[in-house]
């Protein structure tokens, strides 16, 4: 694996570890937060999905298309999560495809900016910190739900994500 595929793996992995976070929360937990004036572990996901769009629409807009809302319009000036779990599910989904096609287009064109990054890689690099960022918030409020992950359920959907299956000895 040369340093390119091995960015592009580092943010499938990343996606993957918030696709197994997002089926974590369901009808029950969704309102739950991280703590006091957090987002809601349904914002989380909207909120991830809304940021890969708004980067997106600067960066590279032509990557927009597909792509719908993870929130609904209740009134005019109200927007709240989708109530239908699977669909916010399924934004977050093509929005990490948008993101990893922004990226790869932009380096196989040789671009070396991807507005308003300096390079397409610290606009990837800062898209997976913010996700990382987002997973731990996740995890905390699944924790104040008391339905924090297992050890055996992290390892399996993050951490081996990360640095493959560890033998202990």
């Amino acid at each position: 694996m040369d340093v390119f595929e091995a960015v592009v793996e580092s943010w499938d992995r990343q996606a993957r570890i918030i696709d197994s976070l997002a089926e974590l929360v369901t009808d029950k937990n969704r309102k739950v937060t991280p703590g006091e004036e957090r987002l809601e572990l349904d914002m989380q996901l909207c909120h991830i999905h809304g940021c890969r769009k708004g980067w997106l629409k600067q960066s590279s807009p032509q990557h927009l298309q597909g792509l719908g809302m993870a929130m609904v319009q209740v009134s005019e000036d109200d927007w709240q999560p989708n109530p239908d779990l699977n669909i916010i599910r399924e934004q977050v989904k093509l929005s990490a495809k948008a993101v990893r096609d922004a990226f790869t287009d932009a380096v196989a064109a040789g671009k070396e900016t991807l507005e308003p990054y300096d390079h397409p890689v610290l606009f990837l690099q800062h898209m997976l910190w913010h996700e990382g960022w987002h997973a731990g918030q996740i995890i905390l409020a699944l924790r104040n739900a008391g339905e924090e992950p297992t050890e055996e359920w992290e390892e399996k959907h993050i951490w081996e994500l990360w640095r493959g299956v560890e033998v202990w000895p």
